[in-house]
């Protein structure tokens, strides 16, 4: 009978509720017989083996047995009744028992001990149990004694221990704590989370990595940033598999507890616990505690995982040599640091745990908020705001939305705005640890990426911090190992918004109230205060100035005069009143967008500056570089700068530049011959310097890579090439006056795209054209003529394909842009927006071409059959396509990806009705909040092309189709006039293909305008469009981005990816025989230049080779919003056409397409 725990035997039954419910062992015993003996000796060797027994010694008695030991009872996982000479005289006991046998039913284990009884005497209730037994059926009804009979019969049948003094006492007591703990006992799970959201996929995914088949010892290091479920993902994976080891061991708290040597012998004593069953061994020092380690883990099978991990030589104190484990042993280790285990030098794996995504941080947000998996309506779009904030983060989840339950709104938008400003404490302390765990010259690196650098280029953050003397190149790699900051696909750095947040705190604390002492100033109004005040000081490392709305400041002319140690300023949306008399020369940064100044302080020379960016400014660069000399210079951009006439001698300026940028210099007239030489120049940007016409007679430059004259349309004459220059991939030449290439362009060895030409005039290619064996990719526009001897149509004919005219002379190019042996035109030049321009049927020789792009040829009528290679197609504004020949073309891509019109999706047994939606139910789509600027638009578009080499990839398998039309294909079997659909699949992705169809629709203030769309015309109108895809994992992932630019009418947008590709890139979200897959799109962003028109998602369509289970006809209804991927979507039935085959306008209903 019980109670007291392993944790102690001194607990009274007044203690009885405030005990842990669950038990390994409940004794069941009669205690005049064995108290003081053998139940005494059992019980203390239960416990010093670490096996939680529970002892009833001092409940109060009565005639019925309590609530609270049934209780008891029913939570321990395994009872013990020892059957001695007066066991049955108790009806305690018996009860007991009774509520053991009941409990046997329900899986419990239960072993009998005869004690100096035989085991038929119990079964058959002979001798002193059945004169006991007759007795109480004088005092009992007939029905409790007879219970008790059939339980004591039952027990007895049991396999036990029997003790008939023919071994010692010690002896029983030692086989029974052997036998116990070979049992399957000790199988209590740990508690994972109280709501474990997004758990499952992750422990799957590492249930793979262990491999529980292979012999080998696995060692798996699961890394992540702090608050992320690191521990929560191992518990929870511990729980999968431990009953599959006899030694299993969740050692916890691994890093707080061994910040001493004290600690660490606590943690081996802890774990040597765990596996001997030893209660009080004590190590006296680390060795002899690895030592002992190592014995009593030789060669035995185990499951051990080691929590919050932050050095290696832990591993080693802890674990010893793992490779003397048995075969089949696993190893989890859970930390901060990604390359903690690499340094171990032994095989192992690891496994990052990433942020909830959208939708599983929004149940787990709901249910701490809300006690449930939705949001309150009311409160649905306050939560979303959390969500955003929170990025996933399951620790800034639960904390948050604990606080904010039973809380009224008011309250909700008050934390929002405070979270904003202050992070949470709770959330800080977890954050900061990995902070403190870094040396002090990775905290300097991490702070100045947090304030400065987020979201730049690696080696241009390096350049910078290289210069600070703070060795980058190891620290950086550092904070992305300890997951404080991510590269992404483009070498950029990031981090996640939080831990953003607490490098801001940890700087806030640096000085609360003094705003000046801080080491760096990010908030507008913090810099503000500091500046207009004079209130800097040699502390501050640097400074953001930076301004929502365009802002106008009074700043003192020495304002920045104490700030000696000044390493960064950035300046943006803000004008500076009057003059600017001082500049600190220890700057390596120096950002000032739209800088009214004409030139910097007499007194500035920034012998250490490193980057130069100065755009939409009015500094002129010979004045500037007549007094400056910036041999560390190495970035420098003026782009839009309209008063730079001339750029200046740079060799002797800044000699070391890497990177210039003077786009849209549109008043620049010449450049220096001497810059024709900057020998580390690598990328050189002139796009749309409209004025330009003087170059370099010569270009040297054995490191630029890429070189831009786009739109430079008085630019005559191209520089001559003296020497090879290999490293050059990209050059642009297009819309410029240069008629003749020189001879010298053969020296460009690595050249792979190549664009040239223009629409006013034509251009001769010299024969060393065809030294470019490295092009890949070729954009001709306008009239540009190959070498007499080897015309481009002439040598297609000769080759009779244009795969033999591609190998002969530009072996490995894919893409051809305006091909001019396929086009007929009148005019002497080849125009892309001629009225009568045609595509003629020799096109389909071509047969490695891959894009074809011929937009806004308002009167081309047919595209013939394409080369099967292709797989793009933009014929964007090209509205006098007949329905025909973009039938056929849908069809041929369908094709190619092996779709066939016929497939028919189960569910649908009708036609879908599809409402036209009029402008005034669209409008209702519009979603203002993704209206961005021009400039911002064109910062969007950039960041989808952010190094070299995008311009120089290849497309791949996905293909791609914009053309007009309205109409989605009724042969395509999955259609919604929703922004998302769904439909099942099975093990893996078939492959999909994507139709949207795009509206552009009157803003509000136009709806007077009864012509509804003559002024489009004169609107510029872009907009940005993603794919997501989902899965029942409830994963979901990013499948495409498309941009839409200058689109004057309604247009359809195809985009398929075969099943090799989805596999590839999303195969890891699919599990199981059957899986629910839902495609979103979203407009992300857009700009409308005139505010006149807005674009929208009329409908959308997939088609799919599904198994969606069989439902009635469906009908999709026509008061339907936009929804966005990151909301929780309701899945949509998916539909489908009963068309066999499509009709002649089933590619687009072109009678209704082209209204604008």
């Amino acid at each position: 009978m019980a109670l007291a725990t392993s944790k102690g035997a001194s607990s009274s039954s007044s203690s009885l509720t405030g005990q842990s419910k669950n038990f390994d062992v409940f004794l069941s015993f009669r205690g005049e017989d064995t108290r003081w003996g053998f139940i005494s000796h059992l019980y203390n060797a239960l416990c010093q083996r670490g096996i939680h027994t529970f002892i009833d010694d001092k409940l109060p008695r009565g005639e019925e047995i309590s609530a609270e030991l049934l209780k008891i009872i029913e939570n321990s996982m395994m009872s013990i009744i020892v059957f001695s000479e007066n066991y049955a005289s108790s009806t305690w006991c018996l009860d007991e028992l009774t509520k053991i046998i009941e409990c046997r039913k329900n899986n419990q284990l239960v072993r009998p001990v005869f004690y100096n009884v035989d085991p038929s005497e119990v079964r058959r209730q002979k001798e002193k149990f059945g004169e006991v037994l007759t007795n109480h059926e004088k005092k009992f009804n007939e029905s409790k004694v007879r219970r008790w009979r059939e339980a004591l019969h039952e027990a007895a049948n049991l396999s036990g221990w029997d003790y008939k003094k023919s071994f010692s006492e010690a002896e029983l007591v030692q086989i029974i704590v052997e036998d116990i703990l070979k049992s399957n006992l000790n199988q209590m799970p740990l508690h994972v989370a109280k709501y474990p959201i997004g758990i499952n996929s992750r422990v799957k995914d590492l249930q793979l990595l262990l491999d529980r088949e292979s012999n080998d010892v696995c060692v798996i290091g699961i890394y992540g940033l702090g608050g992320v479920g690191k521990t929560t993902t191992a518990k929870a994976l511990y729980n999968k598999i431990f009953n599959h080891f006899k030694v299993r061991i969740f050692l916890e708290h691994v890093r707080e507890m061994s910040e001493t040597n004290e600690g660490i012998i606590r943690l081996q004593e802890k774990l040597l616990f765990e596996i001997l069953g030893v209660k009080d061994l004590k190590m006296c020092n680390i060795s002899k505690g690895t030592n002992m380690i190592n014995k009593s883990l030789f060669q035995k099978k185990v499951f051990i995982v080691l929590d919050d991990v932050d050095k290696l030589n832990l591993i080693e104190k802890l674990l010893g040599n793992y490779d003397l484990f048995a075969p089949g042993s696993r190893i989890i280790i859970t930390t901060r640091d990604k390359h903690l285990l690499a340094t171990s030098g032994k095989g192992y794996s690891t496994y990052e745990v990433k942020e909830l995504d959208d939708d599983e941080a929004l149940v787990l947000f709901s249910m701490h908020a809300f006690q449930k998996s939705t949001p309150k309506e009311d409160y649905s779009k306050l939560a979303n705001h959390f969500i955003y904030y929170a990025q996933g983060l399951p620790l800034a989840l639960e904390i948050i939305g604990t606080t904010l339950f039973g809380r009224a709104k008011p309250y909700w938008e008050s934390a929002l705005e405070k979270y904003e400003k202050i992070l949470d404490k709770n959330i800080q302390n977890v954050l900061q640890i990995s902070y403190e765990g870094l040396e002090q010259v990775e905290q300097i690196i991490f702070l100045d990426i947090t304030f400065f650098f987020k979201g730049l280029d690696r080696e241009y953050v390096e350049a910078m911090l290289d210069s600070c003397n703070l060795h980058p190149n190891i620290g950086i790699q550092r904070l992305i190992e300890k997951c404080l900051v991510t590269i992404d696909q483009f070498d950029k750095l990031w981090m996640h918004d939080l831990i953003q947040q607490m490098g801001r705190e940890i700087v806030r604390q640096e000085s609360p109230q003094l705003l000046g002492t801080r080491s760096r100033l990010w908030c507008y109004e913090d810099a503000f205060e500091v500046l207009t005040k004079n209130k800097g000081s040699d502390k501050i490392r640097g400074i953001v100035l930076r301004s929502l709305e365009p802002t106008k400041l009074q700043l003192e002319a020495k304002c920045l005069e104490k700030m000696e140690n000044l390493k960064f300023l950035i300046i943006d949306n803000v004008e500076i009143c009057g003059s600017l008399d001082y500049l600190p020369n220890d700057l390596r940064l120096l950002e000032w967008r739209g800088c009214t100044l004409s030139s910097l302080p007499s007194n500035f020379h920034p012998q250490k500056l490193i980057a130069l960016n100065m755009p939409q400014s009015r500094v002129i660069l010979d004045k500037l570089f007549k007094r400056i000399k910036c041999k560390n210079l190495t970035y420098m951009n003026f782009s839009s700068n309209q008063y730079i006439r001339e750029l200046p001698d740079l060799l002797s300026a800044i000699p070391n530049v890497k990177k210039l940028n003077l786009r849209e210099c549109r008043k620049l007239v010449k450049i220096h011959d001497s810059v024709g030489y900057l020998d580390k120049l690598e990328s050189w940007d002139l796009w749309c310097c409209k004025e330009l016409q003087i170059l370099p007679s010569c270009i040297a430059m054995k490191s630029l890579k890429y070189l831009c004259f786009l739109g430079c349309n008085r630019v005559k004459r191209f520089p001559n090439i003296p020497q090879e220059m290999e490293n050059l991939k990209f050059l642009s030449l297009k819309h410029t006056a240069i008629r003749e290439l020189p001879p010298s362009i053969g020296n460009l060895t690595g050249l792979e795209r190549l664009e040239i030409g223009s629409y006013f005039y034509s251009c001769q290619l010299p024969s060393s054209i065809y030294k470019l064996q490295h092009l890949r990719k070729l954009l001709l526009y306008g009239n540009v003529k190959f070498p007499k001897d080897v015309g481009i149509g002439r040598q297609a004919a000769t080759c009779n394909s244009y795969s033999g005219f591609s190998k002969y002379f530009f072996p490995i190019l894919n893409f051809l842009k305006k091909l001019t042996s396929c086009f007929t035109c009148s005019e002497k030049f080849l125009l892309s927006r001629s009225e009568d321009l045609n595509l003629r049927e020799i096109i389909i020789r071509f047969n490695r071409l891959n894009w074809l792009l011929i937009r806004d040829s308002k009167f081309l009528k047919k595209i013939p059959n394409l080369p099967e290679s292709i797989r793009r197609v933009d014929a964007s504004n090209c509205i006098s396509l007949n329905s025909e020949s973009l039938r056929k073309l849908i069809l041929q891509f369908g094709r190619i990806l092996g779709l066939s019109p016929n497939m028919k999706c189960p569910s649908a047994k009708g036609n879908v009705l599809m409402d036209l939606h009029s402008h005034y139910k669209l409008s209702n789509q519009i979603d203002c909040s993704s209206r961005v600027s021009l400039s911002k638009f064109n910062v969007i578009c950039d960041e989808s092309f952010p190094t070299l080499d995008v311009y120089l990839v290849d497309y791949g398998e996905p293909c791609d189709i914009k053309v007009p039309g309205k109409k989605i294909p009724n042969w395509i079997n999955h259609q919604s006039i929703e922004s998302c659909i769904s439909f099942w699949v099975g093990p893996e992705f078939p492959t999909i293909a994507v139709c949207v169809a795009f509206h552009l629709i009157p803003l509000k203030d136009n709806y007077a305008n009864n012509d509804k769309y003559s002024s489009i015309q004169d609107d510029i109108i872009k907009w940005v469009c993603d794919i997501h895809i989902f899965t029942d994992s409830r994963k979901q992932c990013h499948m495409a981005r498309v941009h839409l630019c200058d689109l004057k009418y309604d247009h359809l947008w195809f985009y398929g990816v075969p099943h090799s590709q989805l596999q590839t890139d999303f195969g890891d979200l699919m599990q199981g025989d059957r899986n629910h897959v839902k495609i979103s799109c979203k407009i992300s962003h857009w700009l409308s230049d005139k505010g006149k028109y807005a674009p929208v998602i009329a409908g959308m369509g997939v088609h799919v080779e599904c198994i969606c289970p069989p439902q009635n006809s469906i009908i999709i209804q026509e008061n339907s919003q936009n929804v966005d991927e990151d909301t929780m979507l309701t899945p949509l039935l998916p539909t489908c056409s009963t068309s066999s085959f499509p009709t002649d306008l089933d590619a687009g209903d072109l009678s209704t397409s082209f209204s604008p």
